[in-house]
């Protein structure tokens, strides 16, 4: 699987962000490819942040 990363979405007049990683990385990038973690975030500073700590807990479980 991908690293998590942030995704955005304009609706209801706003800017919504998601946390996703593609389930397949050799697949194309799209809705049946990818895994979301996590609630629907208003700022991407906050998304992009919980992406980073699931980036860096899969490392550290990873090297154990």
């Amino acid at each position: 699987m991908g690293k998590w990363k942030v995704t955005c979405n304009y609706y209801n007049e706003g800017y919504h962000y998601q946390v996703y990683r593609l389930i397949d990385e050799r697949a194309v990038d799209h809705s049946g490819n990818r895994e979301y973690r996590g609630a629907v975030f208003s700022d991407k500073a906050s998304a992009q942040e919980y992406a980073d700590f699931l980036n860096a807990e899969e490392e550290k479980h990873e090297q154990e």
